[in-house]
């Protein structure tokens, strides 16, 4: 099973959003399966999946981001 979380982003802070998160996994030692992203209308979805729900929830915290 994985579990899924998504982040939305401005589009004109997408690079730095990014940089932050790259950051944050990396000192967490944390690895997701998934790494995505989407552009629409309001701006830019991050989409991760990860194999351990605590580390799924633990990013979502961290960015505010919904736990799917």
């Amino acid at each position: 099973m994985s579990y899924s979380v998504e982040v939305r982003s401005d589009a004109a802070k997408i690079g730095s959003v990014m940089e932050r998160m790259r950051e944050w996994l990396d000192a967490q030692r944390i690895e997701p399966d998934i790494f995505r992203h989407t552009v629409d209308e309001a701006g830019v979805i991050i989409h991760l999946q990860f194999k351990v729900e605590s580390e799924a929830s633990a990013f979502g915290h961290a960015f505010s981001g919904q736990l799917l």
